[in-house]
């Protein structure tokens, strides 16, 4: 009797579907709930990761505007602030700089936001799991480049920064070129090239004698472009009024003589004899500021403007044996720290380039601006420069030309630099 009711019970599978769900749905359950809770874990986790790398390229960026080590905690935690509520409540928000790990530690150029915040689980709570930690790290570093002051400001032109045949240029500072161009920086010939660094839009062309030496600093290609210090996103220099009157025109100079800040209407023509400018604004309306053999220019505080209408915008001419010695303001003008302005409405198109020739001996101090105009220098130019900015739409140099002299913060020009924020961890 009993054996039988044992085999019943071994072979009777009425009971078998409601053990097998009983078993199962639990399990079931146990891995939806994971499956919920991992998800939201893994949302929550993408948004921290996301507020930390705004955090740090703000936090960078302030970095790059000379903040300190507290402004930068602060510019982080503000930016965190946006997402999770200005007290941060539950969220722990460490920033470094230097970064104490990875790959940019103790890279001072980098700053690095950490992150952590305790997340709950829901459905895992039923089984001891009450909270997970998620967290999130993010580094961001400014990439700048070394101070240029030669600058050429064509996004797309052949050769903007020439350099060739058998010149020699050293530099106290950098280049940079905002063309696109394969050939945006040229160095060709047997020329040889000593200056801090290199940055262009485009790539660099070096010709297989030629010679380059950035003193160990860097040569960055397809960069981003260089900001013009003088242009709108600087500060946006405009041509001043013309006085109603011109104080000369079409002025040949022979012998020595001093003249006034004016109007000079149709260009001036310097022949002779020893120029000296009293300090103040020139504008040459038309015509050239032309210097011919032993013609000598002498001036301190003075700015030369460089304007006309058309085809007709004034040009720089600079030949033979000139001895020129010219000096920017250095404060009180909206000028300061310019020396040649010429109109941006210049374009390259409207004639011959400016240029400075011939064996003329350079005594200048302040920034040469040709925003639309070639801008050539050939033929064993010797320069003894207190402060050198040269910025034009191209520049070219052929020739024996030294160069040396940087613009420190009291010359009254801009920098140009570049400088991007770029995440990196």
């Amino acid at each position: 009797m009993r054996t039988s009711m044992l085999r019943a019970f071994q072979t009777d599978q009425r009971g078998g579907v409601a053990l097998v769900f009983g078993l199962v749905v639990p399990s079931l359950i146990a891995f939806a709930g994971l499956g919920v809770d991992g998800s939201y874990w893994l949302m929550e986790r993408n948004k921290l990761q996301a507020s930390t790398d705004n955090a740090a390229i703000s936090a960078v960026q302030a970095l790059a505007l000379n903040g300190n080590d507290q402004v930068l905690t602060a510019e982080a935690k503000k930016l965190m602030g946006k997402v999770y509520g200005t007290s941060l409540t539950g969220v722990r928000v460490t920033v470094q700089h230097p970064p104490a790990s990875g790959a940019m530690a103790g890279n001072a150029s980098a700053v690095a936001v950490l992150a952590e915040r305790d997340q709950p689980m829901f459905f895992l709570g039923m089984f001891g799991l009450n909270d997970s930690v998620v967290a999130s790290r993010s580094v961001a570093r400014v990439d700048s480049v070394t101070e240029a002051c030669l600058l050429a400001l064509s996004k797309n032109e052949d050769k903007a920064i020439e350099i060739s045949g058998s010149s020699t240029v050293t530099l106290g500072c950098g280049l940079a070129s905002n063309s696109n161009s394969s050939q945006a920086a040229y160095f060709s010939g047997s020329s040889n090239t000593k200056v801090t660094g290199v940055s262009t839009a485009g790539d660099v062309y070096l010709s297989t004698n030629g010679k380059l030496d950035t003193s160990g600093g860097p040569i960055k290609t397809h960069s981003a472009a260089a900001t013009d210090p003088y242009g709108p996103e600087g500060r946006n220099l405009q041509v001043p009024t013309n006085p109603k009157n011109c104080t000369e025109k079409q002025l040949k100079v022979h012998n020595d003589t001093t003249l006034q800040p004016g109007r000079y209407c149709g260009g001036i023509d310097f022949i002779g004899g020893t120029t000296t400018f009293a300090p103040g604004t020139y504008i040459i309306d038309g015509g050239d500021f032309k210097s011919n053999g032993n013609a000598a220019l002498v001036g301190n505080d003075v700015t030369f403007i460089l304007t006309g209408t058309g085809a007709k915008i004034a040009q720089l001419d600079v030949n033979g044996g000139s001895d020129i010695s010219l000096h920017a303001p250095k404060s009180g003008s909206n000028f300061n720290g310019i020396l040649f302005f010429q109109d941006p409405a210049r374009t390259q198109t409207n004639g011959s380039p400016s240029k400075m020739n011939g064996n003329a001996n350079l005594n200048l101090g302040g920034a040469m601006y040709f925003p639309g105009d070639k801008l050539e220098v050939t033929g064993g130019t010797a320069s003894n420069i207190s402060c050198l900015q040269v910025i034009a739409s191209t520049v070219k140099i052929t020739g024996n030309s030294t160069i040396t002299g940087t613009c420190d913060q009291n010359s009254g020009t801009d920098k140009i630099s570049r400088s991007t924020v770029e995440l990196v961890e």
